[in-house]
């Protein structure tokens, strides 16, 4: 497939107000139904009820997805700004409407609830979250108002971080250069190109510190205000933890293990720096390739190669990305003003996800691309499952894809022998970026969600994400001030709060899973398979637990660094 824009008439016309005008009216016949939520509603009605809702849902959803990847598209375009605003306030004060159904639910008596759960099928976890999340519901005209707040505060303020950020100008030998050419530069096998290139990238986040912190600020102060101050929620990443249906003590069991284990990745730091022939290891050398990457590999050859890989683990597994790539649902080229970053994006059961990156035409991002239709192919496997339950977790959300990752990268060292130990320093390179790094993200924000609440500055804050790096690298990795901005580089701490140890969780997860696969063989897939098509159908401690996994042990997540401390060893030898 050549590298083209994708195809957004697949999943809507580009009618907006046309499709808004059909929600309203599917709204209201909804809204009928308010008269008929009884105590003593017969279980047929009831799932009738489920089944229109759901119904109702998918079509909210293309519109809003439509819009949203419009303005992925071009950030600085705005008519796709205004519509993707039009679209989120118009769907707010609808959805505002249809309230009375998730409130009704969670205020019925158990015996009612748990005798419409029994007989709810498919539906019955999204019933049960409905149910767990009970205390930490408002009232009715209360979760309304934090609806239309959530849109014109915490929301808008996102859309403000990426439109400013999307405008960023970086410049290096005196040409204008995207975000994702930096980050391709950043791994140049030149010291001074690396250092020029970190130097341009953060520049731009610490000229902007004040805007962007007075974001952060707020984004920070809503997200305690509501979740802490009045919902009850015990601390702002237990937000988080509900959400993804995983106890707080496995989220700080992983936490706990991520930072035992940084000395782990000093030991590697100290490996490779011999191996660069450097004096000093600076975290500008970080992710310094051992040999230049000479090669430069076309969009095709990188999907082929993508799609063989997938093809080789499991037929299954190959065809749910084809569906993603005939469906033209791939927007890889490069260009100013386009969003940077990479996502898949997932819209209902009847449609192939989209997955966005930007191809530069380097390893990194053939991985990239895995990584992101990794995503796409949990998401078509998990096609079985209601619109509710579609989506798994965030955690469990990056298991696919990182596994997607593995399977590339090991096939990527059978083709290549030759390079294969180069390929490991980079396969633990990445391990590092995505475990004690994503990691690190949290145990800050844990501390600035703090620091805000006791009015400290966003120097203050800085200083602390400065030293709290120093310590994750180890005492003999250079770090230059300007990392002390790196924070605000990172788009997951501003739109999704406490996002990133999920990439921790998936990672780990995933290398267990790995070892599993390369134990048993073709044997384990059709386990890997049932446990992406259960999607978010189950609760993820019920998901792992069917796969032999308990996420609340330490002693579980020590085995993914166990696992890392051998291919240390393999690039040491």
């Amino acid at each position: 497939m050549k590298q083209e824009p994708w195809d957004l008439s697949t999943i809507h016309s580009g009618n907006l107000a046309g499709s808004l005008k059909i929600i309203e009216k599917r709204a209201a016949v909804l809204e009928k139904w308010k008269t008929k939520l009884t105590p003593g509603i017969p279980a047929k009605t009831f799932l009738q009820l489920l089944k229109e809702i759901e119904d109702f849902h998918k079509i909210g959803l293309k519109t809003a997805v439509y819009a949203q990847l419009r303005f992925s598209e071009n950030a600085n375009d705005q008519k796709a700004l205004a519509e993707m605003s039009t679209v989120e306030t118009a769907l707010t004060a609808i959805n505002n409407r249809l309230l009375f159904f998730s409130l009704w639910f969670k205020d019925l008596p158990d015996k009612k609830a748990t005798e419409l759960i029994k007989v709810s099928e498919k539906y019955h976890y999204y019933l049960e979250m409905l149910r767990k999340n009970k205390r930490y519901t408002l009232k009715e005209e209360e979760e309304k108002i934090i609806n239309i707040k959530d849109t014109t505060g915490a929301s808008a303020l996102d859309n403000i971080y990426n439109l400013l950020t999307s405008n960023f100008i970086y410049q290096v030998d005196g040409k204008k250069r995207t975000q994702e050419e930096m980050v391709t530069f950043v791994r140049s096998s030149s010291p001074k190109v690396r250092e020029t290139a970190y130097r341009a990238l953060l520049t731009p986040y610490k000229n902007n510190k004040e805007v962007i912190g007075e974001i952060y600020k707020n984004i920070i102060n809503d997200w305690r205000e509501e979740n802490v101050t009045l919902r009850g929620y015990k601390s702002p990443i237990s937000v988080r933890n509900v959400v993804n249906d995983i106890p707080d003590e496995a989220v700080e069991a992983l936490l706990t293990v991520c930072e035992k284990n940084q000395s782990l990745f000093h030991r590697f730091f100290e490996i490779k720096r011999k191996r660069l022939g450097l004096k000093k290891l600076r975290r500008f050398d970080l992710y310094a390739p051992l040999e230049e990457e000479k090669e430069n590999i076309p969009y095709e050859k990188g999907l082929s190669t993508v799609l063989e890989t997938f093809d080789e683990f499991s037929a299954e597994f190959g065809l749910a990305a084809r569906k993603i790539v005939e469906a033209r649902h791939i927007h890889s080229t490069v260009y100013k003003g386009k969003r940077s970053g990479a996502f898949c994006c997932s819209v209902t059961t009847e449609h192939p996800p989209y997955v966005f990156l930007s191809y530069t035409e380097k390893y990194r991002d053939v991985s990239t691309l895995a990584h992101e239709l990794g995503h796409g192919v949990h998401a078509v496997l998990a096609s079985i499952q209601t619109e509710f339950t579609h989506e798994a977790c965030l955690p469990l959300a990056e298991t696919a894809s990182i596994f997607s990752e593995m399977l590339l990268s090991e096939k990527m060292m059978k083709d290549n022998p030759k390079a294969a130990k180069e390929m490991l320093f980079t396969q633990i390179d990445n391990l590092y970026a995505s475990i004690t790094r994503q990691a690190g993200f949290v145990m800050f924000e844990k501390k600035a969600h703090q620091m805000m609440k006791e009015g400290k500055t966003i120097d203050e804050m800085s200083t602390v994400y400065l030293a709290d790096l120093k310590k994750q690298l180890g005492p003999k990795v250079d770090v230059d001030e300007i990392f002390a901005y790196e924070w605000a580089y990172i788009p997951h701490i501003f739109h999704t709060p406490f996002y990133c140890y999920a990439y921790a969780f998936g990672n780990l997860l995933t290398l267990a899973l790995y070892e599993m696969y390369k134990e048993k063989g073709s044997k384990f897939v059709p386990k890997i398979i049932e446990m992406l098509s259960k999607g978010g159908g189950e609760s993820p401690l019920e998901i792992t637990k069917a796969v032999g996994v308990d996420i609340t042990s330490e002693k579980f997540w020590q085995k993914g660094f166990d696992v890392i401390e051998k291919m240390i060893k393999k690039v040491d030898s």
